[in-house]
């Protein structure tokens, strides 16, 4: 990873770690909360009879704000540090390699997912709070291909970048040197990075994605790997989406809510844990 506070003299360096790393945990949590519907009846109502490609703009102007102008903000004036080490060149080898890491572990992840998807609350409010998945399919129920490229760039790539900058590069590091311990640190963001999404029904995959991210990066030392990965997570999901709307291929948005067939999790589980495996070797050396 990197030491995102050397500009912070060493005695105050734990103690700013903290901080920074409780006070932009607070700052995304409250981004969240003020962003989601809460499962309101009447304002969901509203916003489903709103233009999507409008909503997704909006969506866009926001999150580039909020999720990449502020940290970047952060970055120059509190940390003091260049915008540049934050997103370092990668080679073409690292980024096939985590292109083929983050779809391996897709199908691995899938079986995560529909077991999460499965939990059984009833008929409570909570449970139609976690499922509301309405304002999603709303944004993602293509009308033209200029929909789908604008859906593109607010849900694939600009996550990759504000979601990484934000969750990877500044509260990964800061809790990594907040706890003295990088693995305390990865699997803390990622379930910080789960929970703030606030659809608990993905909530494990999304977590497990987070941490997977997260290793990549520190392993690496290079954020622009956990993008490549989070953007083809998001992308590829889009993508198919895209095509099934259009018949090319034929999926629907239920079989993709799935998991694959236990042998391919199996088979890709192998691929997933020899791929990982060469990545690791690949800047460890081990």
């Amino acid at each position: 990873m990197q030491d995102i506070l050397r500009n912070n003299t060493e005695d105050k360096q734990r103690a700013r770690a903290w901080a920074f790393g409780l006070g932009l945990t607070a700052y995304i949590s409250i981004v969240m909360m003020l962003g989601g519907s809460g499962g309101d009846e009447v304002e969901t109502d509203m916003i489903l009879q709103m233009d999507p490609v409008f909503l997704l703009v909006i969506q866009g102007i926001a999150s580039t704000f909020m999720f990449i102008g502020v940290p970047l903000l952060f970055i120059g004036i509190a940390l003091k540090v260049p915008f540049k080490e934050f997103f370092p060149k990668v080679s073409l080898t690292t980024a096939g390699l985590t292109v083929l890491i983050s779809i391996s572990f897709m199908v691995v992840n899938s079986a995560i997912g529909e077991w999460n998807m499965n939990l059984d609350f009833g008929n409570s409010d909570f449970a139609e709070w976690a499922k509301l998945k309405v304002l999603t399919e709303h944004l993602t129920d293509f009308t033209s291909t200029n929909h789908f490229i604008i859906a593109l760039i607010v849900v694939a790539i600009i996550p990759a970048i504000g979601e990484e900058l934000l969750f990877r590069g500044l509260i990964q590091n800061m809790f990594a040197k907040a706890f003295a311990n990088h693995h305390v640190a990865i699997w803390v963001t990622g379930f910080i990075f789960a929970a703030i999404h606030m659809q608990f029904f993905g909530v494990m995959p999304r977590m497990l994605l987070g941490v997977l991210f997260g290793y990549l990066y520190h392993w690496s030392g290079k954020l622009s790997v956990a993008m490549i990965g989070h953007l083809v997570n998001n992308g590829f999901a889009l993508i198919a989406l895209y095509l099934a709307q259009k018949d090319v291929v034929e999926v629907s948005p239920e079989q993709m809510e799935q998991s694959a067939p236990w042998p391919a999790v199996l088979i890709f589980a192998g691929i997933s844990f020899f791929l990982i495996r060469t990545f690791y070797k690949k800047f460890n050396h081990a």
